[in-house]
């Protein structure tokens, strides 16, 4: 009986021992803080129940970017030097490591919510080659925080109105746009915008309505112009030796939960852009504490003009950089994502 009780025990050592083994430990970097409640109400429960609602042998160690105190734009660097292994990743601060980033969202497209999302998974296959291949980094799929949309202190009726305006933005992309449009851009990260704009370092900022209002900055704006420089698309990216660790019905399965999350955040993204406009501009449907921002409606031969100049300016430049590093860069880009945007 002893030798029998003795053989149990060390069998259970053995299977406690295989199945500590055998999980797989995930550390999560997720959005800042800051950006909202796509980050506190989908991101971070999202994290916090995947083991459960997959039943995958996984330890979710999830942190908030702004927790962890490194620069957004270190996040492809991160990863593939093992640092974390799966990102809540910001594409915009990413693409000057990876430019064929930058072709999911290109600055001045103007596309809605549907638009942004078709053509961000048209490109997704080139993205995600060239990402395995010079990150070992995986994309899961893409989500939009919503248009980027232009809140200013200093009254702007139309785009004569740009010129000398100091505008906070994102990216260097963002800041050739804008400078094409003769106004000054001062690349400031999201954290620090809300200073910029109550010290008057700025006198506008580009950002999803959703989270300029989560971040304060309707505080210290007062004109809101609805134009869509961009979409704000993010991605969730994994470390590929992570992902290898996991069997192909395991694969298959987390797979189908970042399926299922995406979708949801593009739906409350969309719901989110609603209500936060209704309380902008202080309507009755308003839910939360109304602002009284003037909402300026661009004349028709302005919006053109900034569509010509997204050809002249945004996706020229783009395509030539990207051209330089990938050669049929342009090419690809034109055959998957170019009937998308209505573009030859």
């Amino acid at each position: 009986m002893k030798r029998i009780i003795a053989a149990i025990v060390i069998f259970i050592g053995f299977v406690t021992a295989w199945q500590m083994l055998s999980v797989v430990k995930i550390k999560v970097v997720g959005q800042p803080s800051s950006t909202g409640l796509i980050a506190s109400q989908l991101e971070q429960p999202f994290f916090a129940t995947l083991q459960k609602n997959t039943g995958i042998p996984i330890e979710v160690d999830f942190k908030t970017l702004d927790k962890l105190g490194f620069e957004d734009t270190y996040e492809l660097y991160m990863m593939k030097d093992g640092v974390f292994d799966l990102v809540s990743l910001r594409l915009i601060q990413n693409t000057q490591h990876e430019i064929t980033l930058e072709g999911l969202d290109l600055v001045g497209l103007n596309l809605d919510f549907a638009k942004a999302r078709t053509l961000a998974y048209a490109y997704l296959p080139v993205v995600d080659k060239h990402l395995q291949e010079k990150f070992h980094v995986k994309l899961l799929g893409f989500w939009s925080f919503g248009p980027q949309v232009l809140f200013c202190s200093k009254e702007i009726s139309r785009l004569s109105d740009f010129k000398k305006i100091k505008i906070r933005v994102s990216s260097a992309a963002m800041a050739q746009f804008v400078t094409s449009l003769g106004a000054i851009p001062a690349v400031i990260s999201f954290d620090e915008t809300k200073n910029a704009l109550q010290n008057h370092i700025v006198d506008c900022a580009i950002s999803s309505a959703t989270s300029a209002s989560a971040a304060g900055w309707l505080e210290f704006t007062k004109y809101y112009l609805p134009i869509a420089f961009n979409n704000g698309i993010n991605a969730y990216a994994i470390w590929l030796s992570k992902w290898n660790l996991l069997s192909d019905k395991q694969q298959e399965i987390l797979q189908a939960a970042f399926d299922k999350h995406i979708d949801n955040i593009w739906q409350y993204s969309q719901k989110l852009r609603k209500e936060t406009e209704d309380c902008i501009m202080a309507k009755d449907a308003c839910k939360g504490k109304k602002y009284e921002i003037i909402k300026i409606e661009l004349p028709g031969e302005d919006q053109a003009y900034i569509n010509n100049k997204f050809k002249n300016t945004s996706f020229k430049k783009w395509a030539e950089s990207c051209n330089q590093e990938y050669p049929n860069c342009e090419k690809e880009w034109l055959s998957l994502a170019g009937p998308v945007a209505g573009i030859k």
